[in-house]
């Protein structure tokens, strides 16, 4: 794991870019923008203190879906997708395929907003 300080406009990740991991905020806020909301003036989402946010780069393969910045100062923790992956290595084989399939399914959902 990763703490990471960002100032307000700082870039988490963009659309596109390779999921390695996770993140959660500790401090702050983070605002994410789909690739619909073309102005990026005001975010779609906005995430606060012990939320998490590229959750599904760590199930699957994918490229990121949106663009997340901090919408102020805020202190947020990486976790790689290798430590993801460490955590869930006891986990039941279903437990792993469950995720895998709601990942698909949410991705398809966003790419139809």
């Amino acid at each position: 794991m990763k703490k990471m300080e960002l100032n307000s406009g700082n870039t988490i990740f963009k659309k596109g870019d390779p999921a390695d991991g996770l993140y959660i905020v500790g401090k702050g806020s983070v605002g994410i923008y789909f690739p619909t909301n073309h102005t990026m003036e005001k975010p779609d989402i906005v995430l606060k203190a012990n939320d998490i946010l590229g959750e599904m780069g760590v199930i699957d393969t994918a490229p990121r879906m949106a663009t997340a910045k901090a919408l102020e100062e805020s202190v947020i923790i990486f976790v790689s997708t290798k430590e993801f992956e460490k955590k869930l290595e006891g986990s039941d084989m279903i437990v792993r395929g469950v995720m895998a399939i709601l990942s698909e399914r949410l991705r398809d959902l966003q790419k139809r907003r």
